[in-house]
């Protein structure tokens, strides 16, 4: 594998005299950085003889040891694109953004990005419970109603039931403004489980009831997943970010952080600070 070369970095050309006597100036751009070592760029070889290049690169070498000539410094991740949730609440913690960038020059290259929703309720012991923590479709009609859900499903007002009795463990996919009625073993409903209204989409969105280790309680876990759903999901680039795909716009919107967007590097992120009041969001980083 060749070695990588850099610039060589300093605050004044190199000065030598040869064997004639002359005085030569050599600019630094005449040399790089082949590993540890330091050598004439091959667009200088020729306009030194070989006693003049030897001295050339000990000088240099020597002004290097001594830390006056230096590689360039390396830059570090810069803020790409920011991403933030497309609603408030504790859940949009839950979201994750990939991004799979293809190759290109950053302002034309396309990138896909995806994303999941994992909202987990755990340790519920009945419909009440499952009520307070999930959220209902409605907001509050007095104090210590249950609160209008921020997750991806929500409990249909009105259809929590008095059943003492555990779910029956079930699971599936979720439709546009249908509800899944969770029972009990006696077939007696405990609450109709309903998407998120503003949910217009087909086949991403399932859910799944568990029964807990304790064997007393129950679990109420929805998952949301842009790459199942149907339609065309377009690609896009850091100049068309608000053209996401609806698939992933359901979840987030994307736009250019403080300095201008780039093309993030491949990979994922949490999105984070979320709360009743507040999207969560996250940032994408340049490689």
């Amino acid at each position: 594998m060749a070695t990588t070369t850099v610039d060589v970095v300093g605050s004044s050309p190199i000065s030598f005299t040869n064997s004639q006597g002359a005085q030569r100036t050599v600019p630094l751009s005449a040399l790089q950085f082949s590993g540890s070592d330091i050598q004439l760029n091959s667009a200088w070889k020729n306009f030194f003889d070989p006693g003049e290049t030897q001295t050339l690169l000990a000088v240099a070498k020597a002004r290097a040891v001594a830390g006056e000539l230096t590689r360039p410094p390396v830059q570090g991740p810069r803020p790409a694109v920011r991403f933030t949730a497309s609603r408030a609440g504790t859940e949009t913690n839950n979201i994750s953004v990939t991004a799979t960038p293809d190759a290109g020059s950053p302002l034309a290259a396309t990138i896909a990005f995806t994303v999941t929703e994992t909202d987990t309720y755990p340790g519920l012991a009945s419909p009440t419970a499952a009520a307070m923590a999930i959220g209902l479709d409605t907001a509050p009609a007095k104090a210590g109603d249950p609160p209008q859900g921020t997750g991806l499903v929500v409990i249909k007002s009105g259809s929590v039931g008095n059943s003492t009795k555990l779910p029956v463990a079930s699971s599936g996919v979720m439709v546009k403004a249908t509800g899944v009625d969770i029972q009990d073993a006696t077939n007696a409903v405990l609450f109709t489980l309903v998407p998120r209204s503003d949910y217009a989409g087909k086949g991403g969105l399932s859910y799944a009831v568990s029964i807990d280790g304790s064997g007393t309680t129950f679990t109420v876990v929805a998952t949301y997943d842009s790459t199942k759903e149907t339609g065309a999901q377009a690609k896009v680039t850091i100049q068309t970010l608000g053209a996401l795909p609806s698939q992933v716009a359901y979840l987030t919107k994307a736009s250019e952080p403080p300095g201008g967007a780039r093309l993030p590097t491949a990979g994922s992120i949490q999105l984070s600070g979320g709360s009743a009041q507040i999207a969560a969001n996250g940032l994408f980083y340049t490689s």
